[in-house]
């Protein structure tokens, strides 16, 4: 005689923060009556209790410790101004925004901006080469979009400073490290352009 289901069981179980019990876990159950043919709910009718139970776990014991960001201790301004090299307030934000830096390390680069001098007159716009420099190899975290050639950024959208390539970036158009390639790029162009006597 085949057996016939009376109830189903949906179960979501995660483990207790650091606040918590060592080795303690918190379990979120909710049974269905399976009816009287044993079909029981319909996926989407399960998947709609899934997500339910997930953000009744998250309220009482919060978010995954995958998904909490990592301590770890503010870095200097030096070792912070020699990674971003930050000339505007919006790309300051951004990178509290992207969790690249800290809070603290977010106003440390804002008082850092708002001690550095600014330039009487605005910087000379340098003749891009003839062919564009590639960009810089950036080794990008899993999951984290391809960085695009620089040849393909200036081309696209119109590039032809670092200040454009500022405002791009604060549009979230390009990322950070297609950003940071951009001012390489720049960067070197400038040097290049510059002998003893100033441009040439």
């Amino acid at each position: 005689m085949p057996l016939r289901r009376r109830e189903l069981e949906l179960s979501v179980e995660r483990p207790l923060g650091p606040s918590g019990p060592a080795g303690g876990t918190v379990r979120w159950t909710a049974r269905f009556d399976a009816g009287n043919d044993g079909s029981g709910p319909s996926p989407a009718e399960l998947k709609e209790a899934l997500e339910k139970l997930t953000a009744d776990l998250d309220a009482v014991v919060g978010l995954p410790l995958a998904g909490t960001p990592v301590a770890r201790p503010d870095r200097d301004l030096r070792e912070l101004v020699e990674t971003y090299r930050p000339r505007q307030r919006e790309l300051v934000d951004l990178l509290l925004a992207d969790g690249e830096v800290t809070a603290a390390e977010h106003t440390r680069l804002l008082d850092h901006l708002a001690r550095a001098p600014h330039p009487a007159t605005p910087p000379k716009v340098v003749a891009l080469p003839a062919a564009p420099l590639a960009a810089a190899p950036v080794s990008a975290e899993s999951g984290a979009p391809p960085v695009r050639p620089v040849s393909d950024l200036l081309r696209t959208y119109q590039i032809a400073s670092l200040k454009q390539a500022g405002a791009v970036r604060a549009r979230r158009q390009i990322s950070f490290a297609e950003y940071m390639a951009l001012k390489r790029h720049f960067e070197t162009a400038e040097n290049e352009g510059a002998g003893p006597g100033g441009l040439r």
